[in-house]
């Protein structure tokens, strides 16, 4: 009885099983305590290794965090990717927008890691932002033609809204903001219709500004002074 005992204990997993487990501890301790709080010690307990197991596949902390924070690489282009693209221009920004509120709310992993990105400046934290906003650039750039040549700067009202998201459902356990509590069904439910009524309104202002300047050309066109035109139009 004790020799099998024995043998139970000697049984080693294989790399692929400990590099599973070690990602599967700092996983779950990521979602429980943040970055900042995981510590080796914490992560060796969980996975049931020891430290010198762990520097054998990893050279530190900071290391083991840049490895696990690649998934979260193509996070947004995931979000992007479930969207048809047979849909009009608006509805595949309302649709993004949508699916990143949803997204964001269910993963605890992504929360911590824009909190992390928040609260330290080091390699992995630089470098998850920076990926972030390469993955988003085609996204930015298929909006910015969508506004061209209106009079808003949809980079920075992107900007505005994409934070807003960030913050509103990171912030949303400490308390109600602006009387609302997104921390309910019913706050994440306002959030989505408001997400929903602002992108109609961003393009209703868009098609006003594009019906201004073909009126402007018509009128150009009869001959109507830019004087007249300018009176008339504003």
């Amino acid at each position: 009885m004790q020799n099998r005992e024995e043998t139970k204990k000697r049984i080693r997993r294989t790399k692929i099983a400990v590099d599973r487990d070690v990602l599967n501890a700092v996983n779950s301790l990521i979602e429980e305590v943040g970055f900042a709080n995981v510590t080796l010690t914490a992560i060796a307990q969980r996975a049931k290794i020891e430290s010198t197991v762990f520097y054998r596949r990893y050279n530190s902390l900071e290391d083991l965090f840049d490895k696990y924070t690649e998934k979260y690489d193509f996070w947004l282009s995931n979000i992007s990717e479930s969207i048809p693209k047979d849909l009009p221009e608006k509805e595949i920004f309302k649709n993004l927008l949508l699916n990143l509120i949803n997204a964001l709310y269910k993963n605890k992993g992504m929360q911590q890691l824009l909190i992390w990105e928040l609260s330290e400046d080091n390699k992995t934290t630089r470098k998850t932002a920076k990926l972030r906003e390469i993955i988003n650039e085609p996204m930015i750039k298929m909006i910015e033609n969508q506004f061209e040549n209106t009079g808003l700067n949809i980079n920075v009202i992107a900007a505005l809204v994409i934070s807003g998201i960030y913050y509103l459902i990171l912030h949303r356990k400490r308390s109600t903001f602006c009387s609302i509590d997104f921390s309910s069904k019913t706050g994440k439910k306002e959030l989505e219709e408001t997400i929903k009524n602002l992108v109609d309104l961003l393009y209703g202002i868009a098609e006003s500004q594009y019906k201004l300047v073909e009126i402007k050309q018509r009128l150009k066109v009869e001959g109507v002074s830019d004087e007249i035109i300018m009176k008339c139009i504003y």
